[in-house]
């Protein structure tokens, strides 16, 4: 999705807004993201809706009011599969950091390594959950069934946090990703929130 969050009017926001507030209980995460000058600005959604599928997404993302008023030059649904239990509007702010959204694609045929890895992935991961994970969970095939790749977004004073954080994380380390992009992510909001 190709918006730049900040440039958007003031009231066009305050409806996205209150359009958020309706889906509160299925937001895990939602905010606007940047990847950087080669990068178009973008809104990135990780969702829990029951029993939807893709195309139910998609209607979501039609009925959303950045799309609706032309916004979004283009949106990517995968299936993914949130590993935390808590939802971003329920975890407190944390001032002095910055959020960072990492989106891992997986390399073909890597399932059986990834499952070899997995509690080496979490154990790595874990310490962070409560403090500065805000969700990380598995992309996943139409099924929910097959792993293809990694979305998480953790909150740390910057980059250089960052990028310690994943400098020796199992999956990375083993080069079981394709591709890993990183994108700078702040908080949506949600009317009444």
């Amino acid at each position: 999705m190709t918006i730049e969050f900040a440039a958007i009017a003031p009231a066009l926001r305050e409806e996205h807004a209150r359009f958020l507030s309706d889906y509160r209980e299925a937001l895990i995460t939602f905010g606007p993201i940047h990847g950087g000058p080669e990068s178009a600005p973008g809104y990135a959604y990780q969702t829990d809706f029951p029993g939807m599928n893709a195309e139910s997404l998609r209607e979501f993302l039609t009925a959303d009011p950045l799309s609706r008023a032309g916004l979004y030059r283009a949106t990517t649904v995968s299936g993914w599969r949130c590993m935390l239990p808590h939802r971003q509007p329920t975890m407190p702010l944390r001032s002095g950091c910055r959020g960072f959204l990492f989106h891992g694609i997986a390399k073909p045929n890597v399932t059986e390594r990834r499952n070899a890895l997995a509690e080496q992935h979490r154990a790595h991961l874990r310490p962070l959950d409560q403090t500065r994970c805000l969700s990380r969970g598995a992309l996943t095939d139409a099924d929910g069934q097959g792993w293809l790749g990694s979305a998480m977004i953790y909150e740390l004073p910057d980059r250089d946090a960052f990028d310690e954080l994943f400098r020796n994380e199992p999956f990375r380390v083993s080069g079981i990703y394709e591709r890993i992009d990183i994108y700078d992510w702040q908080r949506g909001t949600i009317a009444g929130a």
